[in-house]
């Protein structure tokens, strides 16, 4: 880099180096530090700031004895913002800096529109970052990235994900032309909505009355859904499970609130159009040499755990413009949000600058 000793973007809220965490309508800050061991000459100090959400995967296609590769590919982009820290846009103004540090503050208004949680999938990511450049007669130019979190805040204290849950089924086994007794399962949890390291309480009954042994489990899974193109890809993972005592035909097995711990895993993906994060609560029977009984619960993994008033809880569709059941595979238009930078100028006598046209 020359005479640039070092050059680095540093957030406010940052702390032991860990990458800082923000909200909708949060203020993100920081400063621009530029380290020069002689004096230097700049056209543009330039900051962008980013967010938006990416998908892609590839699959195979083969017609006759030709095969081709398909890249799916989908992008939403929730804001881009740039500014000039020095320099004029358009202008071949040349800024001579001295040697020693020099710091740019700015400050960024996150759009107050529910922005989705940053995540990393197999096919896709949603992203925050913020890039510096600095460009300089007859040199390359420098640039430096660093990302920051978006996170939201999930309220399981709603009524809609307060409600209990309910679900019945029912298999019969056929052997021979020969039909044995059904298998019956009823299951109940309490509501929907749970934070990492609660126990969610189910309550069953499996009646088998059929002539085979039975073992009751209960799974929790997490589904990634992509959106690109039209197409779906979809991942499904098993988080934890928990199984039963193996029930003898004819027998009957009753679960008075059995206990089954939600690992430490990221909150349900809201906000995002092209790729949404579910988990799911799965009750069934195993069944030897048939396909298995079962009941699945859809299940919210919030941020603010239960509290004793829930009912002074605000309703989260409301506060955050979300439908839980709105998870179809519509894509309508990305947005930008808006918010604009505040940059503070350093006392260094250099005149204000004015904002670089997007």
């Amino acid at each position: 880099m020359g005479k640039v000793k070092s050059f680095t973007i540093l957030y406010d809220r940052a702390v032991d180096n860990n990458v800082p965490m923000y909200t909708s309508g949060e203020c993100l800050s920081g400063r621009i530090v530029l380290e020069v061991e002689a004096q230097i000459e700049v056209k543009a100090l330039k900051i962008h700031a980013k967010g938006q959400a990416y998908v892609h995967w590839t699959e195979r296609h083969s017609s006759g004895s030709k095969s081709t590769t398909r890249h799916y590919t989908q992008q939403i982009r929730y804001f881009k913002h740039k500014y000039l820290l020095i320099g004029i846009d358009g202008s071949e103004q040349i800024t001579v800096l001295p040697p020693g540090r020099h710091e740019y503050p700015f400050s960024l208004v996150l759009p107050q529109t529910p922005l989705p949680a940053s995540f990393k999938g197999v096919h896709g990511n949603v992203s925050y970052w913020m890039t510096a450049k600095l460009h300089r007669p007859w040199k390359l130019r420098s640039k430096v990235k660093e990302m920051f979190t978006v996170y939201e805040q999930i309220d399981i204290n709603t009524p809609l994900l307060l409600l209990p849950q309910i679900a019945t089924g029912e298999k019969t086994l056929c052997c021979c032309c020969c039909a044995s007794g059904p298998i019956s399962l009823n299951a109940k949890i309490e509501r929907k909505g749970y934070v990492s390291g609660e126990s969610i309480q189910i309550f069953a009954e499996i009646e088998n009355h059929s002539s085979r042994t039975v073992v009751p489990t209960a799974a929790i899974y997490k589904t990634q859904t992509f959106h690109a193109r039209g197409k779906i890809k979809v991942t499904r993972e098993l988080i934890t499970k928990l199984q039963g005592e193996p029930l003898l035909a004819g027998k009957t097995e009753t679960w008075n609130g059995m206990q089954l711990k939600i690992p430490q895993v990221s909150p349900t993906l809201m906000n995002c159009t092209i790729i949404q994060v579910e988990y799911s609560l799965r009750v069934y029977t195993e069944i030897p040499g048939a396909t298995n009984l079962t009941v699945d619960f859809p299940i919210v993994i919030g941020t603010i755990p239960l509290h004793p008033f829930s009912t002074q809880a605000t309703n989260f569709n409301t506060q955050y413009g979300m439908n839980y059941s709105n998870l179809n595979n519509t894509l309508p238009e990305g947005f930008e949000g808006k918010s604009d930078f505040s940059v503070h100028q350093p006392e260094s006598g250099l005149p204000d600058l004015g904002n670089e046209k997007p």
